[in-house]
């Protein structure tokens, strides 16, 4: 059994991909209304955009992104909506005094405002909650988000000491979450009804495999 979770965000514990999708499309409306809004990619943002821009020598990287965040906070938090059983699960973990985190790289107050606004922030610790903002978190698969700020989070918690990297388990949808899982030493979740290539994931041959959220409580009870 598992005594440590850390779970992604988008397209793990949150359907996201209208939400991005719709703000990545109103952003581009704003900035570039002159130039056909495009399907958006499932990559990091500025890679997206960069992608996507018909003239990357004049993309301004923090002008796109930082109008995307505002777009994001007016428009997508409402298209953001957690998986079925999510509730189930966490409240599950919790009851069992299994510990959970989350580390994404989205902006960590827009992790919490969507936690908040669907009455699943009480299952996290704050200083568990680790997103783009925060002091030393860099972007996964980088492993110090880890190994600089969470372990000793939880060490401040009181938590580090009854645990053991090897059964830490990190679920996620997406290549960067399996690296990552890697680059820490800790087994791996693929969450296949997210948004991650299914092909290159599968590559990357997973520790665990599972098609729905809900499956996570067998993944820590061993059962699959």
């Amino acid at each position: 059994m598992y005594n440590l979770v850390i779970f992604d965000f988008d397209g793990t514990i949150f359907d996201t991909y209208d939400a991005i999708e719709h703000s990545i499309q109103l952003t581009f409306q704003q900035l570039l209304p002159s130039h056909p809004t495009p399907c958006p990619a499932t990559s990091a943002l500025s890679d997206t955009f960069r992608s996507l821009h018909p003239d990357p020598t004049t993309f301004d990287e923090s002008a796109w992104i930082t109008t995307y965040r505002g777009i994001y906070d007016i428009h997508g938090q409402s298209q953001t909506r957690p998986y079925p059983a999510a509730r189930q699960v966490l409240e599950s973990l919790h009851a069992r005094k299994v510990p959970i985190a989350i580390i994404s790289n989205k902006v960590a107050v827009a992790v919490k405002a969507a936690l908040e606004k669907t009455d699943l922030l009480q299952y996290f610790p704050d200083s568990l909650i680790l997103g783009q903002g925060l002091a030393g978190v860099q972007r996964k698969p980088d492993p110090s988000s880890f190994t600089e700020v969470l372990w000793p989070n939880l060490q401040a918690l009181g938590t580090e000491g009854g645990l053991d990297v090897s059964k830490v388990l990190m679920v996620g949808d997406t290549l960067t979450d399996i690296h990552y899982a890697k680059n820490i030493g800790v087994k791996s979740c693929w969450c296949r009804y997210g948004q991650g290539d299914p092909e290159e994931c599968e590559r990357l041959e997973p520790d665990h495999i599972i098609d729905t959220f809900e499956d996570v409580l067998k993944v820590v009870e061993g059962t699959i």
